[in-house]
């Protein structure tokens, strides 16, 4: 199933004991991996029920064992394994046996590069599970999903309007869906999103400012990054689109930070990591700022971020952001 199809319809779907989501976008895999948790957990008890695994050090007993383990305070528990290729070459036999035999209180999602259909655990998973390919859609794909995605926050995006929007933004999901939410927000009054709000609204230089605060953060100097934050929101930013877009950056870092930590040079592992070369040399001196710790934390920490912004806790959004951001600045302890 294509990424963007699973997040149309992941709550209508049957649950499945085990997902692989595979393909190059991290934000769109990112988005698969949160409504897969919410489908089998939902509500407040998500982030409690999920146990995750870094492919290149994770072993299959600690893994399995996660899976035969009944949960605490949830009645599934989620098991995730993350840049698992390594994890899926060492074990296969292994994985494909489970596959066929599932657990019955925990679900296995493998979150992978590529998921070749010829191999017989595809082909396992096709049958018992569900592989989602989050490989970066094309424009025929991306002009339904903003339509979609504005609809999903009760406003109408106009046919022009979303051409205008992927023409100044690109490819790039998670800003796309930042801009929308904002442009939702913006419009609310009359509940539709034309050409002139996305021209109006949308901008390079405001993109550019949210990527600045990130660097401040992901750099160590919290204070500028606070200040900038401070500008964007008194500007007019909402916290939650905020979210969306440093997520999209921050996803790509932890996604090349894995690469490196599996041996591949810096140059590589931005490349496969949707990173634009102009920004190699950033992303070297954040992986060198944040550690190897708080890179793998990444996932995690902005998963929590999102449920809290959007209502599962009583911090003010903004409180949220500065939080993150205060996290992101602190000087590595590893």
């Amino acid at each position: 199933m294509r990424g963007l199809e699973w997040l149309r319809t992941s709550s209508a779907q049957p649950l499945k004991p085990v997902y692989i989501i595979h393909g190059d976008d991290p934000y769109l895999r990112h988005e698969a991996f949160k409504a897969i948790v919410q489908a089998v957990i939902p509500g407040d008890d998500a982030d409690i029920g999920v146990s995750r695994f870094e492919g290149a050090a994770a072993t299959l007993a600690d893994v399995m064992d996660e899976l035969r383990t009944l949960p605490f305070f949830s009645k599934r528990r989620v098991v995730l394994v993350d840049d698992a290729d390594p994890f899926v070459t060492s074990h296969r036999k292994e994985l494909e046996a489970y596959v066929e035999s599932p657990g019955q209180t925990g679900n296995l999602i493998l979150m992978v590069k590529s998921l070749p259909g010829n191999t017989r655990l595809a082909k396992l998973v096709a049958k018992t599970g569900l592989a989602i390919d989050c490989s970066s859609p094309g424009e025929s794909d991306l002009l339904p999903w903003l339509t979609n995605h504005a609809a999903g926050l009760d406003s109408k995006l106009e046919p022009a309007a979303a051409r205008l929007l992927l023409e100044l933004v690109g490819p790039e999901l998670g800003i796309l869906a930042a801009e929308i939410d904002k442009l939702s927000i913006s419009t609310a009054d009359s509940g539709t999103i034309r050409r002139d709000d996305v021209a109006r609204l949308v901008e390079a230089g405001r993109l550019e400012s949210i990527w600045k605060v990130l660097d401040a953060a992901t750099e160590g100097n919290g204070g500028l990054a606070a200040k900038l934050l401070d500008d964007l929101i008194s500007s007019g930013e909402h916290p939650v689109p905020l979210l969306a877009a440093m997520t999209s950056s921050l996803l790509k870092v932890h996604h090349s930070g894995r690469l490196r930590a599996a041996k591949r040079s810096l140059a590589d592992a931005c490349r496969a990591a949707g990173i634009a070369p102009f920004a190699f040399d950033r992303t070297g001196r954040q992986h060198t700022h944040l550690g190897p710790a708080r890179v793998d934390q990444l996932p995690a920490v902005l998963l929590k971020a999102d449920l809290d912004i959007k209502g599962g806790t009583l911090l003010d959004p903004r409180v949220v952001l500065e939080s993150l951001l205060a996290w992101l600045s602190r000087p590595r302890r590893d």
